[in-house]
């Protein structure tokens, strides 16, 4: 029942962002606005899947993502990620390993190096790809709600249909945390477990027309 309540929170949330995008274009705002959209999807196992409405006004950029599914009472690295000339992937299990996990790097070919760190507080730069304590946690049932705006380099705003954004960390073992028994050491800090950076989700960024 608590879970289906979330769903239905979460369902009422992206409908309203979406109406009120729908509003902004019937009144014309067009100019240095633009207004995305990427549907986030499960990755490694995880079942967390989501919704992220961007929007982009002058040096701003405003980003709403409601997830759900994601592993509980932890925290969840969120980056967007792009390549400079060439339009974002997420990965497939070809790109895993023989684990059938797929890692970071592994990752990275598809959907290319960060761009922007979704920090809930402070630097949002690539900098801060590993915050862990400025990225949001999911609650008790696994929804997670971000809601920002910051300032964004020109190089990311005028590129967002290019990119994806990629939602980290999955408790392979249910135990609760993670940990170095199911995956070992995180390739992108040793003492971190892969559980805490490995991809939960993926979604490509397109422009809502």
């Amino acid at each position: 029942m608590f879970k289906k309540k979330l769903g239905l929170v979460l369902l009422l949330a992206v409908a309203v962002s979406l109406s009120l995008v729908s509003v902004a274009f019937a009144q014309g705002s067009t100019g240095g606005q633009g207004y995305f959209k990427a549907n986030l999807n499960p990755l490694n196992r995880s079942g967390a899947d989501g919704t992220a409405i961007l929007h982009k006004e002058g040096g701003k950029l405003d980003v709403k993502i409601y997830s759900t599914d994601m592993a509980p009472k932890l925290p969840h690295a969120q980056h967007i990620h792009g390549f400079k000339q060439a339009v974002s992937e997420c990965p497939t299990l070809a790109a895993s390993g023989r684990d059938n996990l797929i890692t970071t790097v592994e990752g990275l070919p598809s959907y290319g190096p960060i761009r922007v760190s979704l920090t809930t507080r402070g630097d949002t730069s690539p900098a801060s790809a590993l915050a862990v304590s400025r990225f949001p946690t999911a609650n008790s049932g696994g929804f997670m709600g971000y809601n920002r705006t910051f300032s964004a380099p020109d190089s990311v705003r005028k590129n967002l249909g290019k990119f994806a954004i990629v939602q980290h960390g999955v408790d392979l073992n249910h135990n609760g945390r993670y940990d170095f028994k199911s995956a070992g050491k995180s390739e992108l800090d040793p003492s971190l477990p892969q559980e805490a950076t490995i991809p939960a989700n993926c979604g490509v960024i397109n422009p809502i027309r």
